[in-house]
């Protein structure tokens, strides 16, 4: 009788909510983001040629720069007897040898015919996965390594979409790289969860779909141990927005160095590149010689605020593109502006240079004079400037900038 009278008591049910308390960061589980390949949650564009993403069999727990040199190729190792030596007849075979699915591969010579180059992972099932209370605290943290020579930048853009197709972005900035390179060994990369611009685009944090890695320049990184972590970001947030507002002209693009650019080195076959010459008395100025017998390789791309938004929705009327142009032989130059939705507006300068000039000229490009209206862009983010050069043209560009004269 005493016993039946405490039925109401339910023990196991308080320990259950003491658990669920107490596990993952601040009550959420879904933390693993990618250890092991195997389901649908990862996937990439259809279009091989704008698809960076395979499979390896790399791991992270193996460092691999104590393999013998010998045993470099990742297919031709046995990871599991990395020191064991099988004498095998050679054979025939139909099907390439199927890769363990330890880790991610992005590789990309950035096309530059892709509009978008990336991949992305669903993960924990493709369920809505509620952010909300870990935004503050924590961070994506993963492991990456490169097969050749450091990197001291990834070339990857991270965005959170939710489940109506709202994004935020982040990039891993130089503090977040462990060591300030990544190297042939696996290097621990952090990406803290407050830098992502989820206030400016709305992203209901409740309820994430998928975390989407977007290529803005050639790439070949391998990535592993993708997760959230527990995180003390300790620098403040200057905006919530991440949104750059250009307010003291003129806004320099390019004088003597670009900061955040791609398509101007020598990764692009010397098609496009910074130098200087002695009788140039104005420094360094970009050259342009298109050789389509060396590469194909015909645009850069520009982003004078280290890809962060640029907002220039207030400017438009009364700001104009400006630059020093000498040709030597030219057709014609395409100049297109980006947003972070992927829309463009383009322009080309043909009607704004005289081609008949062979020395340095001053060219001035009103941005009103874009299609601003039918292209959509979204002047209050954008991403970047592209110049696009046809075959064979042969030019200098200095001094370019964003003015207020019209």
């Amino acid at each position: 009788m005493i016993f039946s009278s405490c039925k109401n008591l339910d023990f196991i049910n308080l320990y259950d909510i003491e658990v669920k308390k107490t596990e993952g960061i601040n009550g959420f589980t879904s933390t693993e983001i990618f250890s092991k390949g195997g389901s649908d949650e990862v996937w990439g564009m259809k279009d091989e040629e704008c698809n960076p993403f395979s499979f390896s069999s790399y791991d992270a727990s193996i460092d691999y720069t104590k393999i013998d040199k010998k045993t470099t190729n990742e297919e031709d190792v046995n990871f599991e007897k990395v020191n064991q030596v099988i004498d095998l007849p050679t054979v025939r075979v139909k099907d390439r040898r199927r890769i363990t699915k330890n880790s991610i591969h992005i590789k990309t010579d950035y096309n530059s015919n892709c509009e978008w180059i990336g991949m992305g992972i669903g993960w924990d099932g493709w369920q809505g996965k509620d952010l909300s209370n870990v935004m503050q605290n924590s961070a994506i943290q993963f492991m990456a390594r490169v097969d050749g020579d450091p990197i001291f930048s990834l070339p990857i853009v991270f965005i959170l979409e939710d489940y109506s197709e709202n994004q935020c972005y982040a990039t891993a900035s130089y503090l977040g790289i462990s060591g300030g390179s990544i190297t042939q060994k696996w290097t621990k990369v952090t990406v803290p969860l407050p830098t992502f611009s989820y206030n400016i685009n709305k992203l209901d944090l409740t309820n994430i779909k998928q975390l989407l890695l977007q290529c803005y320049d050639v790439t070949n990184v391998y990535l592993d141990e993708i997760k959230i972590v527990p995180h003390d970001h300790k620098y403040k947030k200057l905006t919530n927005d991440l949104t750059v507002h250009d307010t003291i002209f003129p806004v320099v693009i390019f004088e003597e160095e670009l900061q955040s650019a791609y398509g101007v080195d020598n990764k692009y076959c010397d098609n496009i590149v910074i130098t200087s010459n002695v009788n140039y008395s104005n420094g360094n100025y970009i050259n342009v010689d298109i050789n389509d017998s060396i590469c194909d390789w015909k645009e850069m791309s520009i982003s004078w605020n280290k890809w962060l938004y640029t907002d220039l929705s207030k400017y438009v009327n009364s700001t104009s593109l400006e630059f020093d142009l000498k040709i030597q032989n030219l057709e014609n130059i395409k100049i297109t502006f980006v947003d972070y939705n992927r829309n463009q507006m383009e322009i080309d300068i043909k009607n704004y240079l005289d081609q008949n000039n062979l020395s340095w000229q001053k060219i001035q490009i009103p941005l009103r004079d874009f299609p601003i209206r039918k292209s959509k862009i979204d002047l209050k983010i954008i991403k970047n400037i592209i110049f696009n050069f046809e075959s064979n043209v042969k030019c200098k560009i200095d001094n370019l900038k964003l003015t207020n004269k019209i």
